[in-house]
This record gives C-alpha cells, sequence and structure tokens, in this order.
C-alpha cells in the first residue's frame, strides 16, 4: 500500500477529497461488523499516520468499539441511510435508521470523518415522504456544528436477474416487489462487463430530480458529492 500511494502524482482537490488520496477499504466487507475479523487497528494506524492519504468506508452497522480509536480525521465513515421501514425489509439484523443518525455526532466527536451514503435510493408508492422523514430526523439529530462537514453521496438502485431470482427462490417476496419493477427498470451493463438492472434512463432523471428537489430543501447543508 506504502508503495502504491508512494507512485502516484500530488494530489489535486476533487470530491472525493481535497487533500488526501482516498482508500475504500470496505469495498467488499462492512469493516463496522467484521471489526473482530481483521486486524483493523494496524489498517487505521496506517492511514492516521500516513502523510497522503486516508480510508473510508460504508457501514449498515453502528460499532462501539471504533469509538476507542481516534483517526484525528484520517478514516471516513459512510453511514448508510434509507427510509427505516424499507431498512427493516431490506437491511435485516443491521443498525436501525436512527441509530446510525444518532451515531453520526459521536463519531465526529471521537476523531472520525462522517459522511452519509444514501443506497440504494429506491422508488415506491410514498417514497418521497419518507424520505422527507428520513432527512427531517437528521435535521433535527445532528448537531448544527457538524453540519458543514457532513457531505453524501447519492445511489439510485441497481439490481441484477441472479439476484431477483435468488431472492424469490428465498422466499424474499416483500423485497422483491420494491427492487424488483421491470416496468420502470431497464438493462445496462456496467463499465466493468457485469449486467445489471437499473431504472429508465428518462424515469431515473425524474426520480434524481425530485429526490434532489427535496434534499435540498429540508438538508441545504448537506453537500452531494455525487449522484446516480
Amino acid at each position: 500500500m506504502d508503495k502504491h500511494i508512494a507512485s502516484l502524482p500530488t494530489k489535486i482537490s476533487n470530491q472525493t477529497d481535497s487533500k488526501y488520496w482516498t482508500y475504500d477499504i470496505g469495498c467488499s466487507t462492512d469493516v463496522s461488523l467484521h471489526w473482530k475479523h481483521t486486524n483493523w487497528l494496524k489498517i487505521f494506524n496506517f492511514f492516521k499516520e500516513h502523510p497522503r492519504a486516508k480510508a473510508t468506508f460504508a457501514t449498515k452497522y453502528v460499532n462501539p468499539k471504533l469509538l476507542n480509536f481516534n483517526p484525528e480525521g484520517k478514516i471516513r465513515i459512510r453511514f448508510s441511510l434509507m427510509p427505516a421501514r424499507i431498512s427493516e425489509i431490506l437491511e435485516p439484523k443491521t443498525s436501525p435508521i436512527i441509530e446510525r443518525i444518532k451515531a453520526v455526532n459521536i463519531f465526529i466527536e471521537a476523531g472520525y470523518e462522517v459522511h452519509l451514503n444514501f443506497s440504494p435510493i429506491i422508488a415506491y408508492e410514498g417514497w418521497l415522504t419518507e424520505y422527507a422523514k428520513l432527512f427531517e430526523d437528521l435535521d433535527q439529530y445532528i448537531n448544527n456544528q457538524y453540519k458543514p462537514f457532513i457531505k453524501a453521496e447519492c445511489i439510485f438502485l441497481t439490481h441484477n436477474d441472479k439476484q431477483n431470482e435468488r431472492n424469490i427462490a428465498s422466499n424474499r417476496l416483500e423485497s422483491e416487489a420494491l427492487i424488483w419493477q421491470p416496468n420502470i427498470q431497464e438493462n445496462k451493463v456496467s463499465e466493468y462487463g457485469s449486467k445489471a438492472v437499473r431504472y429508465k434512463a428518462g424515469i431515473k432523471s425524474n426520480f434524481i430530480q425530485r429526490w434532489n428537489v427535496l434534499h435540498n430543501r429540508l438538508i441545504p447543508w448537506n453537500q452531494i458529492r455525487y449522484i446516480f
């Protein structure tokens, strides 16, 4: 890792970070959930002490054990968020949404950088009403002094045929009713060549515009890094 960082040119400020090369250490795992399975403190310390790099990961869990470490802003936690009712259907056995929201202040005070990960954003009957409640909770519980520093990434739902088949076979019918909607979805091929299903382009543009307007009206302090 140190050799890779050394090979990089001078960091230019961008939407990812203004100063540091940023490494996602949670692409294939949830660091908070699997804290005991890897020597994460060694990894955290590496990034804390490195002059040119920092680490980031998204999580659906609030793990108080992470509070024993002060990364001095060199570890960015992105708490994954969606309306609480939908989380209970799609993310069973994860930390409740309200706990993730309340954890934002706590982790910032412990030395972490905290962002919000709105993903996946799913459209269904009444979705914007439920997102309004989510945004209102964020505005209520997050300390005003921290709001200017909390940014967001916003990613609308992608799905795939194989996962749909597995979910149906596992009798996850309620979740599939939310995320498998062929009448408003289309096939796509990712830049890596994998096949997926997403909202149809024109429909998705409308969803993004409506979600964005609501977000910016209720929590204008939350800068969106990207949305797609």
